[in-house]
């Protein structure tokens, strides 16, 4: 409504400029002047003192411009003139002005009636239309203005009586403001109903997010009633929860049949050590080697035990992690000093600052995680090893980098899935059993964290352990 208000006040001040600017020109063309200079709202005196055409009047009226700026001032543009007019006042559409000026300008001497029709019907915003409600001579050549719709209209008596019609062309703006309108409220309604549709599938979404998220975790299953008003969301959730059961399930029995056959494996693995130490004693020399060749793979084997137990008690969250004070620096000088026989044919680099060494987490499984790392870039590196610390007010980060050949971009998300090999390199050959960056990334995990891959400046691979400073506030076990 606001809307329809302005725009029909713009269009009726429009309306009553461009009459006032043709009826005004038509006049000041002939050399004629007004009665006031308020008669008209454009000041046209300079067009006074030269002689037009008939043909440089039309050209003049129809080719005219009004140009209105936003602050409702007009100018008045002449075809092959510079000359413009301002607006003097501003009169909106005051009729009483408009009045004078038609009544000077049909009733004029200066024109002859002939001339003034020809030039009425050159005119966009006048328009003239025989009276034929006149069913006898008007008292007076031109009578009082009339209300006619949204504008104005004045009756003309000419000499031999006839009567016509003289109105202001309004523009229309009713079928414009009702399909606004329409249109507006249409949207309202459609947004009242989007709003609530969207309004309830979020609430439902909520719902099932929470579930969802329930069951990820492995805390729950799906109740019986879920606030779902279609049954799609219902279905899809208990679609998710026999699915999850299901999974559930296997990794139970999966978990168990690891840990037991581990445990299992644990007391032939001891009686293979016991009797080959036993053989070692009654075998000559020749022999010796073999029975120390096959104690190597007895260790090999228990070790892959460990690992195998130890990453299972990660992933399914069964140890206690005791965050403490701990010196990360201590812990890298530990590794390399326990590892210095492996280390011996690199250049190890400690970037290190001993006063801002100091980190909360479980010193145990971080020791592990950090000689899985280096231990890791020793087997790839060419000369170099280097270990960075950084830390900021959210995180601490140890970076681990190498001079090796590096990690694929396609691969390095397959270095942290158990007993993964990416190519003939990384084989047993060299060591390991596709076991210790997973167990990395699950020690990461329980500290609040992630294990990252990226290139190195060195020219190989660079591992980023990174974990949170306020993890140790969470209760884990």
């Amino acid at each position: 409504m606001l809307f329809s208000s302005v725009q029909r006040n713009t269009l009726l001040a429009q309306s009553n400029v461009c009459a006032d600017a043709e009826i005004s020109l038509a006049m000041a063309l002939h050399g004629i002047p007004l009665q006031t200079p308020y008669d008209s709202q454009f000041d046209l005196s300079s067009l006074s003192g030269d002689t037009y055409s008939d043909a440089d009047i039309k050209d003049i009226i129809q080719n005219k411009k009004i140009i209105t700026s936003s602050l409702g001032i007009s100018n008045l543009v002449l075809p092959d003139t510079a000359q413009s007019a301002e607006i003097k006042s501003t009169r909106d559409d005051n009729v009483l002005p408009l009045t004078r000026l038609f009544s000077q300008f049909l009733q004029t001497p200066h024109i002859i009636e002939a001339k003034k029709l020809e030039m009425l019907n050159w005119m966009e915003c006048v328009q003239i239309s025989p009276f034929e409600q006149a069913k006898q001579p008007l008292a007076t050549d031109f009578s009082h203005v009339f209300i006619q719709g949204e504008g104005f209209a004045y009756l003309w008596q000419l000499a031999d009586k006839r009567v016509f019609q003289v109105s202001i062309v309004y523009k229309r703006y009713y079928q414009t403001a009702i399909i606004i309108t329409i249109v507006s409220i249409a949207m309202l309604i459609m947004l009242v109903f989007v709003w609530k549709e969207f309004s309830s599938l979020e609430n439902r979404r909520k719902s099932f997010e929470n579930f969802t998220r329930k069951i990820a975790q492995g805390n729950g299953r799906i109740p019986d009633e879920i606030p779902d008003g279609s049954g799609a969301l219902k279905e899809l959730a208990y679609s998710f929860d026999s699915m999850s059961s299901h999974i559930q399930r296997l990794l139970k029995v999966q978990r168990e049949m690891i840990n037991a056959i581990s445990h299992e494996l644990r007391t032939p693995i001891a009686r293979l050590r016991f009797g080959l130490e036993v053989i070692k004693d009654e075998v000559d020399q020749d022999n010796l080697m073999t029975i120390e060749a096959l104690e190597g793979d007895v260790e090999e084997l228990n070790t892959l035990v460990d690992e195998v137990l130890t990453y299972g008690k990660l992933e399914q969250g069964s140890l206690n992690l005791h965050f403490e004070d701990t010196n990360i620096r201590q812990l890298v000088d530990g590794v390399l000093q326990h590892n210095s026989l492996l280390l011996s044919h690199l250049k190890v680099e400690v970037a290190f600052n001993e006063d801002e060494s100091g980190v909360l987490a479980d010193a145990h499984h971080m020791h592990r995680a950090l000689q899985n790392l280096i231990l890791n870039a020793a087997k790839y590196a060419n000369t170099k090893v280097r270990v960075v610390f950084h830390q900021d007010a959210e995180r601490w980060q140890v970076d681990i980098e190498d001079d090796g050949s590096g990690i694929p971009l396609e691969d390095r998300d397959k270095v942290f899935i158990p007993f993964q090999r990416l190519d003939n390199s990384r084989t047993r050959a060299s060591g390991g059993y596709g076991l210790g960056l997973a167990i990395v990334q699950r020690i990461a995990f329980w500290h609040g964290g992630a294990v990252l891959v990226d290139e190195s400046s060195l020219g190989g691979a660079k591992f980023s352990f990174i974990w949170s400073r306020n993890q140790h506030k969470n209760t884990l076990s």
